[in-house]
């Protein structure tokens, strides 16, 4: 009688040899430090069970633009405080994203933007009568 292994591959061929975290951290830290899990992914370098790992460490996380291309876009002063040291880098992000929204606005909804921004509230008043 033949031995009911459930084995069909007994002697392993055609098996994938597991890389090891050093050698993942190798191709990590070669590739550009704006890189995320994602990238690797998409560009299948690296597979997901691979950057699930625990112990990796990838340069960047999120969807962060490098310093340089904030630059671009932002205005003279948000840089100047930058530089220093008057606003943190979370600061001048936020303050590139609302003006690269801006600048990408139709005209008629950038007026219509302003008006909504700048109106002027008038809180009714409610008149008692004194008994």
């Amino acid at each position: 009688m033949s031995s009911k292994s459930l084995n069909r591959n007994p002697k392993g061929h055609n098996q994938w040899n597991i890389r090891t975290n050093i050698e993942i951290q190798k191709i990590i830290n070669s590739k550009p430090s704006y890189w995320t899990k994602k990238t690797f992914r998409n560009k299948k370098i690296l597979t997901r069970k691979e950057t699930e790992r625990q112990g990796l460490i990838f340069g960047h996380y999120g969807n962060k633009l490098p310093l340089s291309k904030i630059f671009k876009h932002s205005t003279d002063q948000s840089i100047d405080d930058f530089k220093t040291k008057n606003i943190s880098e979370k600061t001048l992000r936020k303050r590139y994203k609302s003006k690269k929204h801006r600048d990408l606005m139709p005209l008629n909804k950038k007026k219509k933007h302003y008006k909504e921004r700048h109106r002027i509230v008038i809180m009714p008043t409610i008149l008692l009568k004194a008994y």
